[in-house]
């Protein structure tokens, strides 16, 4: 029995050394995908090992994909040498290599390549155009199009139609697309004053009602068109930014139009509004069909 022990804890020290050091060595990498964390579904990582394939043939330089679901509080570029250390490749073939690594659980992204690549990603700027471009997928349903989005990025820069240390006019297209580009001056534009005429509208109603003197009545219209002005540029402007010019122009239209609001004497009578200014003094009879 004392035998049979010894040998059941050797087995089990063997085993915890074994597993432990899977977890700081790789084990052979594919030469395309190697989704350890199961970002991609087949159909997905069949497609990008399909282009990825069909790269390497076009250019001659490799793009290898590793996703892990987390670096167990391992540097990710102390890890990410080791994958690309890890790769079966010669050193021919090695030099001309990228490896893109993301960690899933970590929420990080990096980059590791060979010699005659390195002019192409500098580091940090490299990881971080890369962080940006995988990040956003990082809480969707489809994670996978974070990774096609990175080895797009990749693709262009091995390419040379973008260069990592300087931003070109696809890429200034791009993060404009992304952040809503001019979204939140356009909303501000229509939407502001249409709102500033409305609270003046109503402000006018209200203040008519209370028998409030028309010059008050119509300078808080102004006030009021103008804080509303405001409150719908400070809510746009988490949409997109926009100049300090635009803004005084919204300005100028919405505070007009909170104190037009106001004027209710002007557009709730007459013709203006479809009301008759002098009622028909005839009684009318049911037999005449309401003048029909």
């Amino acid at each position: 029995m004392g035998k049979r022990l010894s040998l059941t804890l050797a087995l089990f020290a063997t085993l915890v050394s074994c597993s432990g050091s899977f977890a700081t060595e790789f084990p052979v990498l594919k030469e395309t995908i190697n989704d350890f964390a199961g970002m991609m579904p087949e159909t997905s990582a069949h497609d990008l090992e399909e282009r990825l394939k069909n790269f390497r043939k076009q250019t001659g330089h490799i793009i290898v994909v590793v996703t892990v679901r987390t670096l167990e509080e391992e540097d990710i570029e102390s890890f990410s040498r080791k994958a690309f250390q890890s790769l079966q490749l010669p050193e021919t073939e090695l030099k001309k290599s990228v490896l893109l690594l993301v960690a899933l659980k970590d929420r990080k992204v990096t980059v590791q390549t060979g010699s005659e690549m390195r002019d192409l990603f500098p580091e940090p700027a490299s990881s971080q155009k890369l962080q940006a471009q995988v990040g956003l997928y990082f809480d969707g349903m489809r994670r996978d199009l974070g990774l096609y989005a990175g080895v797009n990025y990749i693709f262009q820069v091995v390419k040379g139609e973008v260069h990592v240390d300087s931003i070109t006019d696809l890429e200034k297209l791009e993060e404009a697309s992304i952040k809503g580009g001019g979204a939140g001056a356009i909303l501000a534009v229509f939407l502001a004053p249409f709102l500033a005429f409305m609270v003046g509208a109503l402000w006018g109603i209200y203040a008519t009602k209370l028998g409030l003197e028309r010059g008050l009545r119509l300078f808080m219209g102004g006030i009021l068109g103008g804080g509303t002005a405001k409150s719908v540029a400070i809510l746009m402007a988490f949409v997109s930014s926009y100049s300090a010019g635009l803004w005084y122009f919204i300005l100028a239209i919405s505070i007009p139009l909170g104190v037009f609001g106001s004027l209710t004497e002007f557009w709730m009578s007459g013709e203006w509004s479809g009301i008759p200014r002098v009622k028909d003094p005839i009684k009318r009879k049911p037999e005449d069909n309401m003048g029909i």
